[in-house]
């Protein structure tokens, strides 16, 4: 049943969805200046990982740290690509954020030479349903480039790390993040 408002009464409506509006307000202020610190429980310390193969830098390597206790809710996997140096910062939360510490296995992959020419900012607007482009070899054709990824897929990949270092939890790799420690970690693989 609806009512009236009688005359010289006041609609109490407003009143409360102004103090919602306040309110949520006010709480999305709150949990947006959280600082994620250590206290916190999720905070990250800084984490560099560097890979060598036999004392030379291994550009371009994924280096994925994966908690190694999977029921300890607070400790997130952190990953990175090495520069040119062999060197990254992992990141978990934010970009080269670190790790938050813990016991971790670590995997590490070389990112094939050939993925890095889908890395050409003229790549980004390829609709990959579209039609072939034709005779003009300056436009990227979608389906050359799927076929071009098929039989780079299939060449043996001279620089490639070995295959049981790319999954964490059989590659043997592990760390320990630790909060007063720098962190530094370097792996030669041979």
């Amino acid at each position: 049943m609806i009512r009236a408002i009688e005359p010289g009464q006041t609609n109490p409506r407003p009143f409360w969805a102004i103090l919602t509006l306040v309110l949520l307000i006010v709480l999305l202020v709150v949990v947006r200046m959280v600082d994620w610190d250590a206290g916190s429980g999720v905070g990250t310390v800084p984490v560099t990982v560097t890979v060598l193969k036999e004392g030379t830098p291994i550009p371009n390597v994924s280096i994925t740290l994966l908690p190694m206790h999977h029921h300890d809710a607070s400790l997130r996997p952190a990953a990175g690509t090495t520069d040119s140096d062999g060197r990254c910062q992992v990141t978990t939360l934010r970009f080269d954020d670190g790790a938050i510490p813990g016991p971790y296995s670590v995997g590490l992959e070389k990112i094939p030479e050939w993925t890095l020419k889908f890395n050409d900012p003229s790549l980004l607007n390829v609709d990959p349903g579209a039609p072939p482009s034709g005779s003009d070899l300056r436009e990227p054709d979608p389906t050359r480039m799927y076929s071009m990824a098929r039989r780079e897929e299939a060449k043996p990949q001279p620089e490639a790390l070995p295959a049981k270092l790319v999954d964490p939890s059989k590659s043997g790799l592990t760390v320990q993040v630790e909060v007063d420690s720098p962190n530094n970690f370097t792996f030669d693989v041979r």
